[in-house]
């Protein structure tokens, strides 16, 4: 049990960890890169940081969402998180390591699918998920640096702001570099990409849909 929550741990950090700082409160006007923020509205990219924040908030509002992941680590991850409020998780592996195994996890309950059969996993592996909040708070923040606008673009169609920064994972103190793309409507973070400056995990790149319906159940075992 302990090879497979390795990975997932992993693939919590990248779509997690680096999906925007969530819980932030950060970033004085006219100054994006330090102090805290009061909140407020996009800015279009006239204060990246404050963009950022902003964005963070509304999505850790989402009462649910699914994000698809690509990265390369010291295999290939491929791998689809639903999410839904406050402490529901289906990870489905697509490729790469673990791939066909699936993970359910809700509350202190977690049930792991292999060769096709549902086992409910002993102890509480869901433990690790609040640690790696530590890189969505005000905390977290301190290390948000090099915050940029870097123009328009589109994701499958739709208008984007996209906006880079690096960062430092809290725990490990793994660096990295992430781009991401935020709604030009929603304000929502759309899609971000993501490279590592050292440890397991070298890239990653997540897909967000805020839009489909998500639901998460115990599996019939």
């Amino acid at each position: 049990m302990k090879k497979i929550i390795l990975p997932l741990v992993i693939l919590f950090i990248a779509v997690l960890g680096c999906a925007k700082i969530k819980e932030l409160a950060g970033g004085q006007k006219g100054n994006p890169d330090s102090g805290s923020s009061g909140g407020g509205s996009s800015t279009s990219g006239a204060n990246p940081r404050e963009d950022i924040i902003q964005a963070s908030k509304k999505f850790i509002a989402l009462p649910a969402f699914s994000a698809k992941m690509d990265g390369m680590g010291q295999t290939a991850i491929k791998s689809q998180v639903d999410y839904v409020a406050p402490d529901r998780y289906h990870i489905s592996y697509l490729g790469g390591t673990g791939a066909g195994m699936e993970m359910i996890m809700i509350g202190n309950d977690s049930y792991m699918k292999t060769g096709g059969k549902w086992t409910k996993s002993q102890g509480n592996s869901n433990s690790a998920i609040p640690t790696l909040r530590d890189s969505f708070t005000e905390e977290g923040l301190k290390t948000l640096t090099d915050t940029k606008f870097d123009g328009n673009d589109t994701v499958d169609g739709t208008s984007a702001l996209v906006y880079s920064y690096k960062n430092v994972t809290p725990k490990g103190g793994f660096g990295f570099n992430c781009k991401m793309w935020v709604g030009e409507k929603t304000g929502l973070p759309m899609k971000i990409y993501a490279t590592y400056d050292n440890g397991i995990l070298k890239e990653m790149t997540v897909n967000y849909d805020s839009e489909s319906k998500v639901t998460i159940e115990p599996p019939v075992q």
